[in-house]
């Protein structure tokens, strides 16, 4: 396996970079408090399951990338190696979102998010939206498109109109001046 930073696309980069940021603000102050001249904060890595487990996903896709690109076989049960890490970070960056909805707030007191965590969720929305846009140029096969036992996605039919419950025959009339005869058949 050889791996050339040179040779990665656009994409490639921005989620192998947000990863390493994500990786860095795990370290930094997600949560603290300050009263008066005290301070205190806690970090990604000491904020909860939440915040840990999110911080490593998202690294965790940036690794998946090099090593993808690396020439490792990253292909798991039907998933392409781009919808794996696009999954992954996604996945990552919902956990990160959750620890931040979920610290306690108070009113009144210095009590709160605090930067740390704002580096990482810009980190993991630029990751997940490189990625997905890494999907959506790579043409992989969705698993939930696969409806075929070869693995080819069935074309969708279209929708047929609805037929009437009855059909109106066509009134002649033989008095009816706008409607013209219809011409004989020519006799062999």
């Amino acid at each position: 396996m050889s791996f050339d930073w040179k040779r990665l696309s656009s994409l490639d980069r921005a989620i192998a970079v947000a990863a390493a940021v994500a990786f860095i603000a795990a370290f930094l102050p997600w949560y603290g408090a300050t009263v008066g001249p005290f301070s205190a904060s806690v970090s990604g890595w000491s904020a909860g399951f939440t915040a840990w487990a999110g911080s490593l996903l998202l690294v965790a896709a940036g690794v998946l990338l090099v090593l993808r690109r690396s020439g490792a076989s990253l292909a798991v049960g039907g998933v392409g190696p781009s919808l794996l890490v696009a999954a992954v970070a996604a996945l990552g960056l919902l956990l990160v979102i959750i620890r931040w909805i979920s610290f306690p707030r108070y009113h009144g007191a210095d009590v709160g998010a605090r930067y740390g965590i704002y580096v990482a969720l810009i980190a993991g929305i630029v990751e997940v939206t490189a990625a997905v846009k890494q999907v959506r140029d790579s043409g992989e096969q969705m698993p939930w498109g696969q409806g075929s036992t070869d693995g080819q996605a069935e074309p969708a039919q279209p929708a047929q109109p609805a037929e009437p419950a009855e059909r109106a025959a066509p009134v002649e009339s033989a008095a009816d001046p706008e409607q013209p005869e219809a011409p004989a058949a020519p006799e062999e």
